[in-house]
């Protein structure tokens, strides 16, 4: 008997070893991008949507503290839903609160990260559960899988280079199941001229796939909230 309460207890200390990391890290990767607190990014987009036919753009990116995120073309129109989406890692856990549960360890690209799923302490969260794969040594995010209750399950996979002390990805890749996600109405009606031609596209895996790759970040000008208006 008391060889088994032995193990309990041993086992209860570990998992609360093992949340304390998890919430050690999490704690690292706020404080990274909690660091930035208003950015201005220049991308080139890409859209690979089957029933959309949009070419690739020059945009302006903004975002600022804690979770207000743009896309505008430079024609002013903005080119993303707002809402429970953001391809952006800041809106994703910037000022929300989580439980963070430790998962374990995967391999990507040959480097090893750390797996945490974030639980939304606030039942009405539109996301109901994010897993982020971590490099511990770095506390940036290489990829996060997100699951809302207005849009599905999408995945954002990232990488880093120039701006990573400040875990701002010099390439993102969004990947959504267009079955369950909801599009803006203004970019539905923007390209609705060319579904006839997208018609004839294969369905391939029923993804769409948005691409940002940067050229540069502003950070810290001090944008104003009007802006996301």
């Amino acid at each position: 008997m008391k060889k088994y309460l032995f193990i309990s207890c041993f086992l209860l200390l570990f998992s609360s070893l093992q949340a304390q990391d998890a919430d050690k890290l999490l704690a690292a990767i706020k404080a990274k991008l909690e660091s930035v607190k208003d950015y201005t990014g220049e991308a080139i987009l890409s859209v690979n949507v089957s029933f959309m036919n949009v070419p690739d753009s020059r945009v302006k990116v903004y975002f600022l503290q804690p979770d207000q995120f743009k896309i505008l073309k430079p024609d002013g129109i903005s080119i993303l839903p707002k809402g429970g989406m953001s391809i952006s890692l800041n809106s994703l856990i910037s000022g929300k609160e989580f439980t963070a549960v430790p998962a374990g360890y995967t391999s990507m690209n040959g480097r090893k990260l750390a797996t945490i799923k974030l639980l939304p302490v606030n039942d009405n969260s539109d996301i109901v559960l994010s897993t982020l794969l971590v490099d511990e040594t770095t506390a940036l995010v290489w990829k996060t899988t997100t699951t809302t209750r207005e849009n599905g399950t999408y995945e954002s996979i990232l990488e880093y280079g120039r701006f990573a002390r400040w875990g701002l990805p010099d390439k993102i890749l969004f990947v959504f199941n267009t079955n369950t996600f909801k599009l803006p109405k203004g970019v539905t009606m923007e390209y609705e001229g060319s579904k006839k031609a997208a018609t004839s596209k294969k369905e391939g895996d029923g993804k769409g796939r948005v691409t940002l790759v940067y050229s540069n970040y502003t950070i810290n000008t001090g944008l104003k909230p009007a802006l996301f208006k």
